[in-house]
């Protein structure tokens, strides 16, 4: 820690900074692509007005914040990495130092369970449920019938934004090539159950990893309500913008969250994707995404009244 912080319960230095993310006001747009790792962060920026970000920012913590213009509007990619814990840090952060509303969308890949959605399609979740590991189950004193993981039920992403998205993917399919996705042309999928879970190993049925999991059967569980994808994050950042929408009846601070998943493994056949179809649909996702983002409205009174983006 090289700064000083003050106010433990919700620490900031000196210059207004946030604890993990860093950032300050101004310094985040009310539109925001959040995504994994710094490497897609950067693809992503790079579509950006002039091809670059006008301010970025890599915190202690590892947070890479990029921000700039989209045709003009004001637009924010961060990386975050993984899970649940970091991703209570941005959004709980970001809330924090952007004044008004907020829409945001994660960009990242999963693992299908859905013959729907095949190794290199989009999908743009309706809905997303959590699971997580029922730790008190491993306990060797649990009751027999204590099920290892919990299910959760379903909280759905903002529809305005599951559409903007849908439509702004659709609508710039990249063409049929015979290297890429076995000659077919990449699809997209709408309205899709997703579940996001605590741990890349355990709570989505991977087996083998030398650990006491009980996870045999998860799979089969899952498909059975309907999920159709795996990842780690879409159901917290759905559970949060809830819970601040919730908490003050103040419209004009609502959080309006979608999510669009790369596919880039079947975990019914496990099927992996190869890099140069990872780079055609990174390319391809990422503008989509900020073209629906800058389509979807936010009233002027509710966007951040200045930031790095005024020149």
């Amino acid at each position: 820690m090289k700064e000083t912080l003050l106010d433990a319960n919700f620490p900031r230095d000196a210059e207004g900074r946030t604890y993990h993310v860093g950032t300050k006001p101004g310094e985040m747009a009310n539109r925001i692509i959040t995504v994994g790792d710094h490497a897609r962060a950067r693809r992503i920026a790079a579509h950006f007005d002039g091809g670059a970000p006008l301010w970025q920012r890599e915190s202690g913590r590892k947070f890479l914040t990029l921000t700039g213009t989209y045709r003009g509007t004001p637009l924010t990619v961060i990386s975050i990495g993984m899970g649940f814990s970091l991703v209570d840090f941005f959004v709980r952060e970001t809330r924090a130092v952007v004044h008004g509303e907020l829409i945001i969308v994660r960009l990242g890949s999963c693992g299908s369970l859905a013959a729907e959605a095949p190794i290199g399609s989009v999908v743009v979740p309706k809905t997303s449920v959590g699971i997580t590991r029922n730790y008190d189950a491993f306990h060797s004193d649990a009751a027999a019938d204590e099920e290892p993981y919990h299910i959760t039920r379903p909280l759905d992403c903002d529809a305005d934004v599951h559409d903007a998205l849908l439509a702004a993917l659709q609508s710039s399919r990249p063409a049929a090539t015979g290297a890429l996705f076995g000659g077919e042309q990449p699809s997209v999928v709408g309205q899709v159950v997703n579940a996001s879970t605590d741990s890349f190993y355990s709570s989505q049925g991977r087996s083998g990893t030398f650990f006491d999991d009980r996870n045999s059967d998860l799979i089969d569980k899952v498909i059975g309500k309907g999920v159709q994808t795996f990842e780690m994050e879409t159901f917290v950042i759905n559970h949060l913008a809830r819970a601040n929408n919730v908490a003050s009846a103040d419209t004009s601070r609502r959080i309006r969250v979608g999510a669009a998943q790369m596919v880039f493994a079947n975990r019914v056949t496990a099927g992996f994707i190869t890099p140069s179809e990872v780079e055609c649909l990174e390319g391809w996702a990422g503008r989509a995404v900020c073209e629906a983002l800058v389509g979807l409205s936010i009233a002027a009174e509710n966007l951040q009244p200045e930031g790095v983006w005024i020149r």
